[in-house]
């Protein structure tokens, strides 16, 4: 895991410091580190939590996010809390604000920057660091803002409920869904510092099997006029789909298929934003992937 030792190194802390912190002998990071062996997805939890991460990021081969704002950070495979992005819709006076990366930061600015009149490409794509995957329809919206978490706040400013840099590591999303719906997996994988952690969380956020529900399965669909529709996603393989066809733009119409069965065909020239969970998306992308 070399994700373990660039991210000790970035956060200051020596081999034994970490094995302080997780219960374990230095050595173990040692060999952690060398590929010599991986620790139990308990300990990954508690990794992850750690340095505001996910266990999906330490494993797989991409670039590790994580919630904490270093800007001394120059490690290109590591992507820290920068601050955050407002997009502002037709018909509202109202910018949705959403924290990001400091590479999503930068390419969202190079993006923008370069756009044509005459682009093809109409989507723009961004990933969150309270769990949510949005598509911004470039023609359909008012403004995008960007905000460096080293400049004073907005008037218009609404913290979300999960906070200022979501609820501190993508991992606790993952952890609340478990929690509630596979709790006898979450226990037998939690260490009992973390599983105490999750408990105080969702006292203290009052989150309930339906505002879970609503992390996992919705997806908010904000059109032109302001109008909003909620759409119930139970197929996280079918989601990962329906967004790659968003992303690149593969059809006119995008299509939703719901909890119910109903079949959603939306015109992509009348939404402005799509706001969809980014646990789901990784979900589905991890199930296809092992399928073939």
């Amino acid at each position: 895991m070399e994700k373990l030792k660039n991210l000790r190194k970035l956060y200051n802390y020596k081999q034994k410091d970490l094995a302080a912190m997780l219960g374990v002998k230095p050595k173990d990071i040692s060999d952690w580190e060398l590929n010599k062996s991986q620790p139990e997805l308990k300990i990954l939890r508690d990794i992850a939590v750690i340095f505001g991460t996910s266990v999906y990021d330490l494993l797989n081969n991409d670039v590790v996010t994580i919630t904490s704002w270093k800007p001394w950070n120059t490690d290109e495979r590591i992507d820290s809390f920068w601050g955050h992005i407002g997009i502002l819709l037709y018909n509202s006076n109202v910018i949705k604000w959403y924290p990001i990366t400091s590479a999503t930061a930068n390419r969202v600015e190079r993006v923008l920057h370069n756009d044509q009149p005459d682009a093809q490409n109409k989507i723009l794509a961004v990933d969150t660091l309270n769990n949510r995957l949005l598509f911004i329809n470039k023609s359909i919206i008012k403004k995008i803002s960007l905000l460096d978490d080293s400049s004073d706040m907005p008037k218009d400013w609404e913290l979300p409920w999960d906070g200022y840099q979501g609820l501190g590591a993508e991992e606790y999303y993952n952890l609340i869904e478990e929690y509630f719906f596979n709790y006898e997996h979450f226990c037998e994988n939690t260490s009992e510092k973390l599983q105490s952690t999750i408990d105080e969380l969702i006292k203290e956020k009052r989150i309930t099997e339906n505002n879970v529900l609503e992390l996992i399965y919705h997806v908010y669909i904000y059109f032109h006029d302001n109008t909003t529709e909620t759409i119930d996603i139970g197929d996280a393989s079918a989601l990962f789909n329906s967004l790659m066809d968003i992303e690149y733009e593969m059809n006119r119409f995008i299509r939703f298929v719901d909890l119910n069965g109903e079949i959603h065909f939306i015109p992509i020239e009348n939404i402005g934003l799509i706001d969809t969970p980014l646990y789901s998306y990784k979900t589905g992308s991890h199930e296809l992937s092992n399928n073939e």
